[in-house]
């Protein structure tokens, strides 16, 4: 495992107040990016944009954003994509909104150094996920995908994540993580199951369509491209000055860091299509009783019944 800071050191500076939320144009935004840059240097990626590791974002032909792209290249032609943002609202710490993602991010690369998969593994750091770029032709994703530097055809799923380092507030289910996305490619489901081994996590499959697309892996999924997102959902602090580092669960998010490094290994293991499981009713109905402690019947109408009082307990 390479030397790096640990995932608490990260995590607490790119939520320092002086970076006034990583806002795109600020100090503090480009403080991040080079803290990012530097990292991935450190954790032996290798830059994945003609040689630079940065992708700007253009919108009417000027630079706004600049996503960061790095790369550990593997034996065969396919790719998986781990991404998270790194840009926030200006004066707002932003610790679970995104630093805590790109800090479990960076600690999982540490035990991916000297990668021998398959698949090329390609990490970003989007930029202007927030508003007012969200769900635009200018959020850093969206332009990642319309200019992305490997075959799209070729990418095996990408794997998203973004609001993970808080306690989910459903009492008795604090330890959950959301995993959206699975439905909607055969052998996501296989890849989460065979990764998730209980230690300190509840794993919980759910269709998008019950909160729609949050997030950037909303590019992906206007491309057909497979992709799974990795969240612990809304909570009380969201878009708040007082997301701040204090509230993070690091045990949480460490054990968040496991968990990926197992599905990642899965997934270049793993044959995926884009033929949607048919019997995902079925996963989802499984992971909604145990969630809610009582049994529902593996039809829609239950299903969408129940995953409505969860969305329900998560906005309270």
């Amino acid at each position: 495992m390479v030397r790096f800071p640990p995932l608490e050191e990260t995590a607490k500076f790119l939520s320092d107040p002086y970076l006034q939320g990583r806002s795109p144009g600020t100090e503090g935004h480009e403080m991040a990016k080079v803290y990012l840059i530097e990292a991935l240097k450190k954790l032996g990626f290798s830059p994945a944009i003609r040689g630079s590791w940065v992708q700007s974002v253009f919108q009417d032909g000027r630079e706004i954003g600049q996503n960061i792209v790095g790369v550990k290249f593997g034996s065969g032609k396919s790719w998986i994509l781990v991404g998270a943002h790194y840009d926030h609202l200006y004066g707002i710490p932003g610790a679970d909104d995104n630093a805590a993602a790109l800090s479990i991010l960076l600690e999982t690369s540490k035990f991916l150094d000297g990668w021998k998969g398959y698949a090329n593994l390609v990490f970003v750091f989007f930029d202007l996920e927030e508003p007012p770029y969200f769900l635009t032709p200018f959020m850093g994703s969206v332009q990642f995908v319309e200019r992305c530097p490997f075959p799209l055809n070729q990418l095996k799923c990408a794997v998203i994540l973004d609001l993970c380092g808080h306690d989910v507030p459903i009492s008795g289910h604090e330890n959950a993580l959301f995993i959206l996305g699975a439905e909607y490619a055969t052998g996501l489901v296989q890849a989460v199951r065979s990764s998730d081994i209980g230690d300190g996590l509840s794993i919980y499959m759910s269709r998008n369509v019950r909160i729609g697309d949050q997030s950037d892996y909303h590019a992906f999924r206007l491309r057909g491209k497979p992709f799974l997102f990795l969240t612990c959902g809304w909570w009380a602090h969201y878009h708040r000055p007082t997301d701040t580092f204090e509230r993070l669960n690091l045990i949480k998010m460490e054990s968040i860091s496991q968990f990926l490094i197992r599905l990642i290994r899965a997934l270049d293991e793993s044959t995926i299509d884009t033929r949607q499981r048919p019997d995902f009713v079925e996963v989802e109905a499984e992971a909604l009783s145990r969630l809610l402690g009582v049994p529902i019947p593996k039809n829609p109408a239950a299903v969408e019944a129940a995953a409505l009082k969860v969305i329900e307990k998560l906005l309270q």
